[in-house]
């Protein structure tokens, strides 16, 4: 009975929605295929964004040896955790690291622990069988989300004034910032691989405003883009795989660029003693 009990909170938790539409538990096998597709058509669209620009050659051997590669859940090591974030967000994103490595050839990567095996470990349903499987893999890859910042800067403001009707823009902006860090196996003599992907959203209007005796009436709230946490985190990924993929295969080249690569971060803005920071964003 209780096994029946436990089963059926593993049917319910798995039946829940992911965080960014990920949801690869569906109960019928066609919708699960969907969510998989959907997922590569994301990653595409992600390499075409971050990717396609890069000057360093990437020769993709396809008769090398392949290299197994396992893993394991994101970890968390920044000093705030984003309200995104859980256990279960980890599983997420390091299935969609298995799917973008999975992309390059000679690359045979795989999830240390799925998270339906890491339910039925806490249920007590679960014998771990792949551990001296796991242990006989070259490469164990431990990635690390290190920081995440959202911020709305103060929106700049342009106008255009007149006695009585003066007409005003503004232009809202957003940060997303997302620092990750991938970590070898202590027998693999490799670097470690950072990923820092900063997203700048912007978004303008303008507003009619009546002046009466200089005191304005009118206007309007201009609404803030929305919080790109599903984008920086498939870029984020995709950058990784490339250059965790450059690492295990050696390329000399691809491994200059992100050693040598500088990074955007998140704007720092002054701070303003006498006036309010507009929060009409």
């Amino acid at each position: 009975m209780k096994i029946k009990f436990n089963l059926a909170i593993l049917f319910t938790i798995a039946s829940v929605l992911f965080p960014f539409n990920l949801d690869l538990f569906a109960s019928e096998t066609n919708q699960k295929k969907s969510k998989i597709e959907l997922i590569e058509q994301d990653l595409e669209q992600s390499r075409n964004d971050i990717l396609s620009s890069r000057e360093y050659s990437l020769e993709k051997d396809l008769t090398a040896e392949e290299i197994d590669v396992v893993i394991r859940p994101y970890k968390l090591t920044a000093e705030q955790s984003p309200e995104w974030w859980s256990e279960k967000q980890a599983y997420d994103m390091s299935f969609l690291l298995v799917k973008a490595l999975n992309n390059y050839p000679s690359i045979n990567a795989s999830l240390e622990k799925t998270w339906e095996e890491r339910i039925l470990e806490k249920e007590n349903l679960l014998n771990n069988k792949k551990e001296s499987y796991i242990n006989e893999k070259r490469v164990i890859i431990t990635p690390f989300v290190e920081d995440f910042k959202f911020q709305v800067l103060t929106p700049k403001k342009r106008g255009i004034g007149l006695v009585v009707i003066s007409i005003s823009s503004k232009t809202c902006i957003n940060e997303t910032f997302l620092s990750t860090r991938y970590e070898f196996a202590s027998n693999i003599d490799i670097d470690d691989i950072e990923s820092k992907q900063l997203l700048v959203k912007k978004k303008s209007g303008s507003s009619l405003n009546a002046n009466l005796l200089f005191v304005g009436a009118g206007g309007g709230k201009f609404k803030a883009p929305e919080k790109p946490v599903k984008e920086v985190v498939y870029n984020s990924i995709t950058d990784s795989a490339e250059g965790l993929y450059c690492a295990l295969t050696n390329n000399g080249e691809c491994i200059k660029y992100y050693q040598e690569r500088e990074y955007q971060f998140p704007t720092v803005e002054k701070k303003r003693k006498k006036k309010k920071k507009d929060k009409s964003c």
